[in-house]
């Protein structure tokens, strides 16, 4: 019996042992997120409607970097009273000093599908006038297939929207920044467009009558922070009409067209 009551005790300690060991490893697996936010600043790009906006005579393209990665897709308005085209061949996005062209010559194809359900009567492979009705369905397939366009034209006081690239798809790595701040430890590092990691633009080529241009939209990272996910949103209790929701909606807290993020994990 006094064995018994021993072993019974040492199954006590070893389920007390492999619960702490769980919760330990638990514990040290569990993921934190954080965000790398980049602030930009542009050369000739003015702040208005919040978009970072490039203009000449002839036409205005817009920006809203805000996106993960940074979108440097762009939206551009002709101004002209004629058509305006633009030549995809032409037009680059450059990071630093590297040319990526928009025009990439692809093919691409959109399917549609409709489907209707139809009856049909299984027959065995004798004779039986017991019939099955079997239900099932019919499905027809559309699919369009068309070609990029190297040119694209925009009508008198239209715009059309141009998206291709992102800026980064990784985290910038400083020893001066925290990869896992708090929110009492948040530190940001400065550039200037001499010593600034990331320096882009996008070189757009357009043509209005017989009179050729090139726009040149350039943007550097000015600022790189690391955030706790803590720092990064907010909570609004009502919609644009003032109705009280029922689940708060969660928006980013300091969005802004001259900005984009990165989030990224780490275990802890």
């Amino acid at each position: 019996m006094c064995y018994n009551k021993n072993q019974a005790n040492q199954n006590k300690t070893m389920k007390k042992l492999l619960i702490l060991f769980m919760t330990l490893l638990l514990s040290s697996c569990a993921v934190t997120n954080y965000y790398q936010v980049y602030k930009t600043n542009s050369e000739s790009g003015i702040l208005k409607n919040d978009k970072i906006v490039f203009e000449d005579k002839n036409c205005s393209v817009s920006y809203d970097l805000w996106s993960e990665g940074g979108d440097i897709g762009f939206s551009i308005y002709n101004k002209t009273e004629s058509d305006m085209t633009i030549n995809l061949n032409k037009t680059f996005f450059v990071l630093n000093g590297v040319a990526y062209e928009y025009f990439q010559n692809r093919t691409f194809t959109k399917t549609q599908n409709s489907g209707t359900t139809v009856s049909s009567y299984n027959y065995p492979y004798y004779w039986n006038y017991n019939v099955t009705k079997v239900a099932g369905t019919s499905s027809t397939s559309f699919s369009t297939s068309y070609i990029e366009k190297s040119i694209l034209t925009i009508p008198s006081k239209t715009s059309i929207n141009i998206s291709e690239f992102q800026i980064t798809n990784s985290r910038y790595v400083n020893c001066d920044l925290i990869k896992s701040p708090s929110n009492k430890n948040i530190k940001t590092l400065k550039f200037d467009n001499d010593n600034s990691p990331f320096v882009f633009y996008n070189l757009i080529t357009y043509t209005t009558k017989s009179d050729t241009s090139r726009l040149e939209n350039k943007f550097y990272v000015s600022e790189i922070t690391n955030y706790p996910s803590s720092e990064m949103f907010d909570k609004i209790d009502t919609s644009m009409c003032g109705r009280i929701l029922n689940v708060p909606f969660v928006i980013f807290k300091d969005a802004a067209p001259d900005k984009f993020y990165i989030q990224y994990s780490t275990e802890k």
